[in-house]
């Protein structure tokens, strides 16, 4: 389904149905992705709403917009109306990579929305100004090749980092529904997502960790070492956030392991909805 939001149409999906007196969890893709990363996550009957949104410039929602509309706070404005707009006036947040520092965003401009945070493989954004200097550059080359190359080349490119090393596991026909998912995506947007929302020009959220609240759980691959140091360094900022590190998964931890990550997901959600 699609809906108008100041002029960008957003794509989003209820996987469970919808039921008015059911409470709902938002989630956000990752960078290349789409809403339907979750769709293998969440198999089980559950007493909550699963609402996925296809991200600005990703997957069925618009990218042919104005690269403002790309910058995280009007992402996060554009969330706000959308579930609003559906009725939902909180839930709770589940982010993946990109989709954890939106999430992180969202969670720190409108912290009376939501009641739990899950952030998988997710990180505050860079606390130096030369740390984010060299990733914003970084980051406009990367860009800068997506513009000029066709997607093939740029998806092949992005599938040989070795943060996606574990994924080369997968059955073929997971890697090959992953493979399409990327090559579905226009250049424009993946570009625009990089210029006005990557890592290197998005908002340091470190400063702002000890003022959430809510119950938060990060989750973790037990071989994305890179992203277990974030989170450990995140839990030193707000020592009530939870980590989970699971076995024998990468940065993607909900392709690798979705029967584990539904259950961490659940279990988390139920237990910290009840010490509210």
């Amino acid at each position: 389904m699609k809906t108008n939001i100041n002029g960008v149409m957003y794509y989003y999906e209820w996987l469970s149905g919808y039921e008015s007196n059911r409470p709902t969890l938002v989630c956000f893709h990752g960078f290349t992705g789409t809403s339907q990363t979750f769709a293998p996550v969440f198999q089980k009957e559950s007493d909550r709403n699963i609402l996925v949104i296809d991200l600005i410039g990703h997957g069925q929602t618009d990218c042919y917009v104005h690269p403002y509309r790309y910058q995280m706070d009007c992402l996060c404005q554009d969330i706000a109306l959308l579930t609003e707009k559906l009725g939902i006036l909180s839930f709770s947040l589940l982010g993946y990579s990109m989709g954890a520092r939106v999430a992180l965003g969202f969670t720190c401009l409108f912290p009376q929305k939501i009641h739990q945070l899950v952030l998988e493989s997710g990180s505050p954004g860079l606390q130096s100004m030369s740390e984010r200097m060299m990733r914003k550059r970084s980051d406009e080359q990367l860009a800068g090749f997506i513009m000029s190359h066709p997607i093939e080349a740029f998806v092949d490119k992005w599938e040989k980092l070795s943060l996606f090393d574990s994924q080369k596991r997968l059955s073929s026909k997971i890697q090959e529904t992953l493979r399409q998912e990327r090559l579905s995506q226009q250049v424009f947007g993946l570009a625009c997502s990089l210029w006005y929302m990557g890592t290197g020009v998005q908002p340091d959220f470190w400063q702002e960790l000890d003022k959430i609240k809510i119950p938060t759980l990060v989750i973790v691959g037990e071989l994305d070492l890179k992203f277990q140091h974030i989170a450990q360094s995140m839990k030193e900022k707000q020592p009530d956030m939870s980590i989970e590190v699971v076995s024998d998964a990468g940065h993607c931890v909900h392709l690798e392991k979705p029967e584990i990550v539904e259950e961490v997901v659940y279990t988390f959600l139920s237990s910290s909805s009840e010490k509210r």
